[in-house]
């Protein structure tokens, strides 16, 4: 199998599409791996960073598998190889490997490492479930490298049953009783609606709306939300809007909006990737609300999943969420 290594911060047509070609038939896939979210990072974060792109082709040159990589240096300065991405907006890091295809895909990357000048190998972001945390760690070890793995943080997710009483039914019993008391609270004590994007008018609006409940959330959701944290924000909700991907969902409560859910649709499952609500109506329990009828909106779509993606908040797991580690794989040649 052939390794070629591309520098480039755009990526070609043809590519874009061998590229959603290769993740659409691997066993591991979300948005964070796609080339639309690569670009928008790439662009609002790493421009002073080129990215290498590692392409294995095998003899008749189909493209199986591919890694988006940056040259990093250590503390020490010893010089090294690293999965693109920052751990503030990229909740997953990976490789991208054809199903079935991993293990020689993985060796490819074993002899590349060995073969190459660097001295250490870094793929953060990468799950408990990926292929790359079965194949790769092993293989590194035998070939004699020294392979230190670190659980990163938690990820939070919810493997979605066919209707909404079976979901109800696997929680734990103070879990859905506190669960469908808060949602007739407010059915009881207020008019409300949940209302979601549609269209590029509506995403206009969404998005003054989201980043306001955003910043009210919380002091260190605002001193998130930077002018530049906000641009990369709205070309992510453009880009995602045009290919289906986007679930900007609110809560609104006597004709205001009051939570908000910033989330992604992607091949089966819905990922939350970030939120808002009003502190004023905190005695609604909105945020809990709001992801009660995403995850009820989830489970009628026939979605298999829905991941509330990192952070080990509680009310998470009051929603029946599982957790899920997130490594960081490290390598050193001896």
């Amino acid at each position: 199998m052939n390794i070629e290594v591309l520098e480039k911060s755009t990526f070609p047509g043809t590519l874009v599409r061998q590229w959603e070609e290769l993740l659409s038939n691997s066993r591991w896939q979300n948005p964070f791996l796609t080339p639309t979210w690569n670009e928008i990072w790439l662009k609002h974060f790493g421009k002073s960073l080129p990215a290498k792109l590692l392409l294995f082709r095998d003899q008749g040159q189909t493209l199986v598998a591919l890694g988006v990589f940056s040259n990093s240096t250590d503390e020490r300065g010893r010089q090294g190889l690293t999965l693109l991405g920052s751990s503030d907006v990229c909740d997953y890091r990976d490789l991208v490997v054809a199903s079935r295809r991993e293990k020689e895909a993985f060796h490819a990357l074993v002899r590349f490492f060995a073969d190459g000048s660097w001295d250490f190998l870094e793929l953060p972001g990468v799950s408990e479930f990926s292929p790359t945390m079965q194949f790769l760690p092993p293989l590194l070890e035998s070939s004699g490298f020294r392979v230190v793995l670190e659980v990163e943080e938690i990820s939070v997710f919810l493997n979605l049953p066919p209707t909404w009483d079976e979901f109800l039914e696997k929680l734990e019993a103070k879990d859905r009783h506190e669960l469908r008391r808060k949602m007739r609270r407010l059915e009881k004590e207020a008019a409300f609606e949940i209302w979601r994007v549609e269209d590029a008018p509506s995403l206009f609006r969404g998005m003054e709306i989201f980043f306001e409940l955003h910043r009210k959330s919380r002091r260190d959701k605002a001193q998130f939300m930077t002018p530049q944290m906000q641009a990369y924000f709205q070309e992510i909700s453009l880009r995602f809007q045009e290919k289906s991907w986007l679930n900007l969902s609110f809560l609104k409560i006597a004709g205001k909006e009051v939570a908000t859910f910033f989330s992604f649709d992607f091949a089966g499952i819905e990922y939350v990737y970030n939120s808002g609500y009003d502190p004023q109506f905190a005695r609604f329990s909105p945020g809990i609300v709001l992801a009660a009828h995403c995850l009820r909106g989830a489970i009628e779509k026939q979605r298999v999943g829905f991941n509330l993606l990192r952070g080990k908040e509680r009310y998470k797991y009051h929603l029946g969420g599982k957790a899920e580690r997130i490594y960081r794989i490290q390598v050193w040649k001896q």
